[in-house]
């Protein structure tokens, strides 16, 4: 299980960023007590969550101060003041930008269309639409930091359901530990289990669900000797079911 400890530094070129997701440190503004607080935090996300978050910018009934996500690199626009980009995952798309400095002192990483890149940034809204403030962006060296975030977000989807729940009345507590009972089975799992079937479950808003092929395409090349076995595994336990072929899925 991932450790809740690491929120807060899952790589050392973000040591700028504040951080520890769905954590009880605050800030108030302006330092007077009774003003508005925010709390301080950083969630990993997809990119449909950034898109489907509510108007006042909280994601899972949680304020969030600074989101990160890893997707593909689609499109690069360059002009005098700012950059701008395109950036999708398996979930949706989205637009970045960062303003650029007058004087740089450091060089900014290279960044490639079509390849991963690793975002830390603020959720914004204007005309109704989401897009991304960058604070730090840097290509994907190693593919199984992908497949760490996708498990860091499962982590802090049960954490945000977690926290909510420990917030109903005591009435509810008989309903609350359905609920829990109910996404443990998903929660024990094993890590590669659990990736495998949060894969697709991102793609169960398709008519067939994800193919096999492209499924593998998804994990990485250390978990390809063990996909079919993932696969076969949660098909005998209930969990997916093929629907066109016996090689496209759904999860339950």
């Amino acid at each position: 299980m991932v450790n809740s400890t690491n929120w807060s530094n899952l790589n050392d070129s973000t040591e700028n960023v504040p951080g520890g997701f769905f954590n009880d440190s605050r800030n108030s503004v302006g330092g007077s007590k009774g003003t508005v607080q925010r709390v301080q935090n950083n969630v990993p996300v997809m990119i449909k969550h950034l898109n489907n978050s509510y108007s006042d910018l909280k994601i899972w009934g949680s304020s969030v101060n600074i989101i990160t996500f890893i997707g593909i690199l689609r499109h690069i626009e360059e002009g005098t003041t700012k950059e701008t980009y395109e950036i999708e995952d398996e979930t949706s798309s989205i637009t970045a930008f960062r303003w650029l400095e007058s004087e740089k002192t450091t060089v900014a990483p290279t960044l490639k269309v079509n390849t991963y890149v690793r975002v830390y940034g603020h959720l914004r809204e204007q005309n109704n639409k989401k897009h991304v403030l960058i604070l730090k962006m840097w290509p994907l060296a190693d593919l199984n930091e992908l497949t760490n975030h996708l498990l860091e977000v499962t982590y802090a989807m049960l954490k945000s359901e977690k926290l909510s729940n420990t917030n109903h009345d005591t009435s509810n507590a008989m309903q609350t530990d359905d609920v829990m009972t109910t996404d443990n089975l998903i929660s024990g799992l094993t890590k590669e289990q659990t990736l495998v079937f949060k894969i697709i479950q991102a793609e169960n808003g398709s008519e067939n669900g994800i193919e096999r092929h492209i499924l593998k395409s998804r994990v990485s090349k250390n978990m390809l000797s063990t996909i079919d076995d993932i696969i076969d595994f949660l098909t005998s336990e209930g969990h997916i079911y093929t629907t066109l072929t016996d090689d496209h899925f759904k999860t339950t």
